[in-house]
């Protein structure tokens, strides 16, 4: 069985807190997500990536693969 990438997680956490599966280039925004889906997202791939995610990253980033590319450039916790 393969990893799961990490557009994968990204996809996954969207609709989770969406209850719809958006596009790898659709903004989260334009899908319907107001502030607590933000915090849903921001918190569910904190805790599934064991990292502490800042919270301007999903706001300057509101796609699936905005995000997932700019999550690879954070340093990760030791």
């Amino acid at each position: 069985m393969p990893d799961t990438t990490l557009e994968d997680r990204i996809r996954a956490a969207f609709a989770e807190a969406l209850g719809t599966l958006p596009g790898d280039d659709e903004d989260i925004f334009d899908a319907g997500a107001d502030s607590l889906a933000v915090e849903n997202v921001l918190s569910g791939l904190s805790a599934d990536l064991s990292m502490d995610l800042p919270g301007w990253i999903l706001l300057d980033n509101p796609t699936v693969r905005s995000l997932a590319a700019a999550l690879a450039t954070l340093p990760t916790e030791q």
